[in-house]
């Protein structure tokens, strides 16, 4: 959408101005209560769900490896433990090569993300486009490049052992949308340097790739074994309700994401590749409390369309009659594995010391012995 730029820092001024007024004022929000609705309440969905049991074994692991190869950081301890809420049921090999390449791109994304990369010096940045451009363009075969850095070593050596252990179609996806991931995501986010202010609808579509939202989903599958054989998922006229159920799961992902990210990335880093930033954008009359509670029902609704839709896959397999039990079995797995994905979307959130700080418009990312107003 063209828009004149021009207006956008006066706009980020304005919203970064009524955030401090709402932090001097005390008001809080609960991001639970706005993605609430009817009878359901996400606490309550979500409270059964428990991190993977050898959490503590896999995290040392993980740290171990990303030392190893120079990578480590010292905010990786409040990351790396996302993926032990996404897969409690993983195996655990599979699972120390997801949180390893979990760890690799949380490692990018706080070095070179979207909402540090125009912070960076001209040499920098040069640096991190030619590091992008080798990595996003990694093939099947996974070659390393000649003077490969360590990240790009580390990379390889996980994407090698991933491959080993899937079927080639699902790996072969899988690395492309990984790829694209690492291609959009580690360059400059802001609506100046992309010379265009997006719609809504425009930023939810990208952002689902440059959250990685899509390749996480897809390891639900991969986290046990248990790949889905969607030709069959055809002819039981599910595979388009499949397909929009994994779009809505990593929608809900990072979109839930942008309102806990909201204070690091646009108060903290003066970001607009966010998802309030652009309802701002979008609706330059709105105040900071008009952008949140409208962005909050953008992902209550992307929520409620999505439970919606696992009903009706469970009705449309329960209402089938002689069918596969075997592969009734591994899309029920499957369901179940779509389910935690979305429970730990957003527990790890609330779980995590990532986004939290002393004072905060929302109750979710306030420390601890924070004192302030809901409302």
């Amino acid at each position: 959408m063209k828009k004149d730029l021009s207006l956008t820092a006066q706009r980020m001024g304005q919203i970064q101005m009524q955030y401090r007024e709402l932090i001097t004022a005390g008001t809080t929000f609960s991001i639970a209560d706005f993605l609430n609705f009817d009878n359901f309440t996400l606490k309550e969905y979500c409270q059964t769900l428990n991190p993977h049991p050898q959490s503590e074994t896999i995290i040392k692991i993980a740290q171990q490896y990303c030392e190893e190869h120079g990578i480590w950081i010292e905010q990786a301890k409040h990351y790396i433990t996302c993926e032990l809420f996404l897969y409690p049921d993983a195996e655990f090999d599979r699972l120390v090569s997801m949180v390893e390449n979990n760890a690799i791109d949380y490692y990018l994304n706080d070095i070179i993300g979207r909402d540090l990369f125009g912070h960076l010096n001209a040499d920098r940045q040069h640096e991190a486009r030619e590091l992008m451009k080798r990595m996003s363009s990694v093939d099947c075969n996974l070659l390393l490049p000649d003077n490969a850095t360590s990240v790009e070593k580390a990379n390889i050596e996980i994407l090698r052992f991933m491959k080993n252990t899937s079927p080639f179609p699902w790996f072969e996806k899988f690395l492309h949308l990984y790829c694209y991931h690492i291609d959009v995501t580690h360059k400059d986010g802001n609506s100046d340097a992309q010379g265009y202010i997006p719609s809504i609808n425009e930023y939810i579509e990208l952002r689902c790739h440059t959250s990685g939202m899509h390749h996480i989903v897809m390891l639900i599958e991969y986290a046990d074994g248990n790949f889905l054989n969607m030709d069959w998922c055809s002819d039981l006229g599910i595979d388009n309700y499949l397909q929009r159920v994994n779009f809505l799961t990593a929608a809900f992902g990072c979109l839930s994401n942008d309102l806990f990210s909201f204070e690091k990335e646009v108060i903290d880093n003066s970001t607009d590749a966010n998802l309030l930033t652009v309802v701002a954008l979008n609706n330059p009359m709105f105040t900071l409390t008009e952008v949140i509670v409208k962005s909050a029902k953008i992902v209550q609704e992307v929520l409620i369309e999505l439970l919606d839709l696992i009903n009706k896959i469970k009705k449309r397999v329960h209402d089938s009659s002689g069918i596969d039990e075997l592969r009734t079995d591994s899309l029920n797995k499957y369901l179940k594995g779509i389910e935690k994905c979305l429970q730990a979307s957003w527990l790890w959130q609330v779980y995590t010391k990532r986004y939290k700080r002393p004072a905060s418009i929302f109750e979710e990312t306030q420390l601890p012995g924070s004192v302030a107003q809901a409302v």
